[in-house]
């Protein structure tokens, strides 16, 4: 019976829907154009006009056309709306493809128009005027995958005064049939709704009913649901809804850059057209980029967005520069996403932040909340961590602690989709954009794990990407849910205030709040960490070059009063945070944002050699023949430059005279396959593996039998998320990768190369696995001509190593994760993410992986592998076509990591010597004397945001506390501590005879600012 009454009932509301439109009539003088301008911001003029009427057919790719008619709105009461039905187009699934429009009254944004907005209203402030209407029509992408062609058909363009009573009584009867669906067998509640519904029904008599005489059978309708409700008090559920309004855009994925500077104006400008039709309406945002490119491409629309701002209806928060991904990016990238992105909200709109606002990244770092606390960011919020196929994390609110004792409130919004039957665990994904019906408000609070300390959730509704954010729909159900019997309180409420109201009810709670201790992995989306390897690469270089930049600029303003470039260094640091966005940088986009990031980090690179060759202009002299070495790391290194070893002491710069040949004696001894070095005796295979590596220092074996340097390609079809996954089951089909020839191609007194050629599918690889006379790192240079298709290609070494946990590089510090499966958290992790290195030790000895460019790691057993190309067919479905080049390199070493100095290693191999060719005599210093108990992690070297001070930015990467100091080697005044946002946090000073002595304790990251 239950049944039958939803069905009942959604017919007769089907019904009823039918009238909102029927007294409308076909707008005319309909005339359509294409835009084939590079900017489509305006409505052109030299286009051909053809006149178009309904069921004309419209398709493109990527294309533009423009509808343009005149509406003239009749004179209307008060509180009537004349209304635009816009049927033009589909807005495909997940509001991912397809069909999206921005309409223009009289030359000016006023809303979008999609699948999700098809109405367009207009008040009394445009009573008995004729607009001039223009709809800028975008065919849309096909949603990734292979390129398809867009159809279209302008199926409704008409227009009328739209009778409020029937919307209202529909969206009054529609959501109490919702509740009656959620309300349990032995509710009485649920059968007076019944009752109260059927006895709404039977009020239409559909066969007589017309446009003129149906309102005021729905007032009549209306007053018998109004005085149910008021018959009906104290009977809502204990719990509470606060519901705010966003748009989840990703600035990019199906869809290029460009296209998302589009989507911001039509969804920003629906966002104020509710705004002025409903006061309660509140609306929250992130990512500063997108309020950037609006203010470049629509500054009116911009300035009426701030207004709003100011009001506080709609707020500005999130803490980074956009939503980016937080697995790949360095500490110090971390740090500027929150650096940019606060500084932005506060200078623009005086908005400080609260919460780090990131619902659709891929995992989350255990550096996080130390990054957070340096920014007075107190809380997190997510929901892909309900994405995870293994395991479900116990809680949904919670404090996370980091890697260095920090603390951070984090929260998952919990609501659930529409079509989600809530009453199964195994549906439990958790969405952002979220819809406002009684089943995903009920939904919501039914699968919150955490009911015993808080009693109130947060909800953020509406259509995000292409769907243009919150509806009109969506704001009035908030208001009938809150009136209604059965239903939680539901209110309009702001993202800050829910966190601050959290903070106290979880101060308060009788129950003890539950505590996450390190990385909150995501069991999904592992592919992530390898897809795209070139943007990877672009990206670790990009983070190690700016660092090299902002340091060289920063002595040469000090020492000698040069200008630091710091608006250029700001455009330079925004290109490579928006690239770091979590659909970039993970690998998860089509083919043409790479192709933009390409072209973007090109200009990058080719600015930053600029800025590099203005500045040696200035402090360095021409000199044929000779060359400037340039060591930007805190320690002193020696390195082959040009076939000669070269040592350059830290932080220092050296002139080099034109290499002299000399004559001396090859460094290995070659005896068939085995290789003798100084370090070590090697042996490799005919088909290229290493099946024996013999540390002569330690005099043991570092590979086990089953050898080393093993390349294997692996069938990569994961069930879903091409791009994205790799499944669990990926071993099940491996091809080792045999070597057709292998020989020792050099062997000079400082180096020795065994070269290696494969072929193998579609694609070729050379491989140059280098030994060194003076370096125990041996390096494997790998070019790669790639044309697989779902295939993974990873490297093994088999050590025999016996150890419980492996430690990983991350972000300011490493963590340990366990090399079994004994529980189904440790199996979940059979492919987790690393920066620089990975390493496996025993207490007396371990074994080392470092790389330039690589993040997607397996430690499991004594087996050490790394991932080094993923191509997936979607939504790219060329990913990673061509050459590919990249190092990895093994480090034997004593005790641990950092015994075996193993974060010194892979710097150097990321940061080696750089080399300026025909200049001499530099004529900057290091500004500093670095010593500590451990070599520094020097993370920055920059003048301040403000540029009043020196910044100077280290971390702790031990695990223990120690001493580290910087003796100035300027004319210091003062040093202060200072948080990562740059503000003083202890104005004690810290300079004494002449240094600052720091005691780092495990993992921390401190920021001193020094002035001079």
């Amino acid at each position: 019976m239950a049944d039958h009454f939803q069905k009942k009932a959604a017919q007769q509301l089907g019904y009823l829907h039918a009238y909102f439109y029927n007294n409308f009539t076909p707008v005319t003088g309909i005339t359509m154009g294409r835009d084939e301008r590079a900017d489509t911001r305006t409505i052109p003029t030299a286009v051909q006009w053809r006149p178009v009427s309904l069921g004309t057919a419209w398709q493109g790719r990527d294309d533009y056309f423009w509808l343009q008619f005149p509406l003239t709105v009749p004179t209307l009461t008060e509180d009537a709306h004349y209304v635009l039905h816009a049927v033009l187009g589909r807005t495909g699934g997940g509001n991912n493809s397809g069909f999206e429009g921005l309409l223009f009254v009289n030359g000016a944004p006023y809303q979008a128009v999609d699948s999700n907005h098809e109405e367009v209203h207009f008040g009394t402030r445009y009573s008995g005027q004729t607009l001039s209407i223009a709809i800028k029509l975008w065919t849309g992408l096909e949603g990734g995958g292979p390129r398809q062609i867009q159809h279209y058909t302008l199926d409704d363009l008409s227009a009328g005064i739209i009778n409020q009573s029937v919307v209202d009584c529909y969206a009054y009867l529609w959501n109490i049939v919702g509740t009656v669906a959620e309300l349990g067998p032995d509710e009485p509640l649920r059968y007076s709704y019944q009752t109260l519904v059927k006895q709404s029904l039977r009020r239409f008599d559909w066969a007589s009913l017309t446009p003129a005489t149906i309102g005021p059978v729905c007032d009549q309708v209306l007053a018998d649901i109004h005085a149910f409700i008021a018959a009906h008090p104290h009977e809502k559920k204990s719990y509470q809804i606060t519901a705010v309004g966003q748009t989840h855009i990703d600035v990019a994925w199906l869809w290029r850059l460009r296209h998302t500077r589009e989507k911001i104006a039509r969804s920003f400008s629906t966002v104020l057209a509710l705004m002025d039709e409903y006061p309660d309406y509140r609306f929250f945002m992130s990512t500063p980029q997108d309020f950037a490119f609006l203010a470049d491409d629509y500054p009116d629309l911009y300035q009426r967005v701030a207004q709003r701002i100011a009001e506080g209806r709609w707020e500005v928060d999130g803490g980074t520069w956009l939503e980016p991904d937080v697995n790949m990016p360095s500490g110090e990238s971390l740090t500027r996403q929150f650096l940019y992105g606060s500084a932005y909200f506060k200078q623009h709109f005086d908005a400080d932040a609260h919460v780090l606002w990131l619902p659709d990244t891929f995992g989350y770092s255990a550096a996080l909340p130390q990054i957070m606390h340096g920014f007075g960011v107190d809380n997190f919020m997510t929901t892909k961590i309900s994405w995870n196929d293994t395991n479900r994390v116990p809680h949904d609110t919670f404090y996370w602690q980091g890697i260095d004792g920090s603390r951070v409130l984090t929260h998952f919004i919990t609501t659930i989709e529409p079509w989600t039957n809530y009453e199964d665990p195994a549906q439990w994904q958790y969405t952002y954009n979220g819809d406002v019906t009684p089943h995903t408000v009920i939904g919501t609070y039914h699968v919150y794990a955490d009911k015993p300390v808080n009693d109130h959730l947060l909800l953020a509704y509406g259509y995000g990407d292409g769907g243009g954010g919150p509806t009109r729909e969506q704001i009035q159900n908030i208001r009938i849910l809150n009136e209604l019997p059965g239903m939680p309180t539901i209110h309009n409420g702001r993202v800050a205030d829910f966190f601050s109201g959290l903070q106290d009810r979880l101060h308060h709670a009788a129950e003890p709040v539950a505590v996450w201790r390190g990385e909150l992995y995501l069991e999904f989306h592992r592919g992530t960490y390898t897809s795209q390897a070139r943007i990877k690469a672009h990206n670790r270089r990009a983070e190690y070059a700016l660092r090299d930049l902002e340091m060289r600029y920063a002595a040469a303003h000090v020492e000698q009063g040069l200008p630091y470039p710091q608006e250029t260094l700001h455009t330079l640091w925004t290109t490579l945070l928006r690239n770091q966005f979590h659909d970039i940088l993970p690998g998860s986009a089509i083919h043409e944002v790479y192709a933009d990031a390409e072209k973007e980090f090109s200009q990058l690179f080719a600015t930053i050699a600029q800025l590099h060759r203005d500045l040696d202009a200035q402090v360095t002299t021409a000199a044929a023949g000779q060359s400037l070495v340039r060591n930007s790391l805190p320690w002193s290194t020696t390195q082959l430059i040009g076939g000669q070893e070269v040592t350059v002491p830290a932080l220092s710069t050296i002139s080099l005279p034109a290499a002299q040949p000399a004559a001396a004696p090859a460094m290995a001894v070659i005896d068939g396959r085995t290789v003798h070095t100084p370090f070590y005796d090697l042996t490799y295979a005919a088909a290229g593996a290493l099946t024996k590596l013999w540390d002569k220092r330690t005099q043991r074996d570092v590979l086990a039998d089953a050898g080393g340097n093993i390349l294997t390609l692996y069938e990569d079809r994961p069930l879903q998320y091409d791009n994205w996954n790799i499944d669990a089951d990926y071993p099940d089909k491996a091809s080792v990768l045999q070597a057709d020839q292998v020989a020792v191609t050099a062997n000079t007194p400082l180096y020795t190369d065994i070269t290696s050629h494969y072929a193998f599918g579609q694609s070729t690889m050379t491989q140059v696995i280098r030994l060194y006379a003076h370096n125990p790192r041996i390096d494997f240079r790998t070019t790669v001509d790639w044309h697989e298709r779902q295939r993974l290609l990873r490297v093994a070494f088999n050590t025999p190593i016996l150890a419980a946990s492996a430690r990983y590089d991350i972000q300011y510090g490493n963590v340990t994760r366990a090399t079994d499966d004994n529980t189904s958290w440790d199996q979940a992790k059979f492919e987790t993410v690393a920066h620089e290195w990975v390493d496996l030790a025993q207490r007396d000895y371990g074994v080392a992986l470092l790389n330039d460019s690589k993040y997607g790691h397996r430690i499991k057993g004594s087996q050490i592998s790394l991932s080094l190309l993923k191509s997936g067919n979607y939504p790219d479905t060329t990913a990673d076509e061509g050459t590919q080049t990249f190092t990895y390199a093994l480090l034997p070493h004593t005790g641990d990591f950092l015994t075996g100095q193993v974060p010194q290693a892979a710097a150097e191999l990321n940061e080696p010597l750089r080399c300026t060719a025909d200049r001499t005599a530099e004529t900057l210093t290091p500004l500093f004397t670095v010593t500590g108990d451990y070599p520094a992690a020097l993370d920055a070297v920059k003048i301040s945001e403000d540029g009043s001070a020196l910044i100077v930015r280290v971390h702790d990467y031990s695990g223990t506390d120690n001493r580290l100091s910087l003796t100035p080697r300027f004319a210091a005044k003062t040093a202060q501590t200072a948080a990562l946002d740059e503000h003083v946090t202890d104005a004690t000073e810290l300079l004494a005879a002449g240094q600052v002595t720091l005691t780092l304790h495990p993992y921390e990251i401190r920021t001193i600012r020094f002035t001079w």
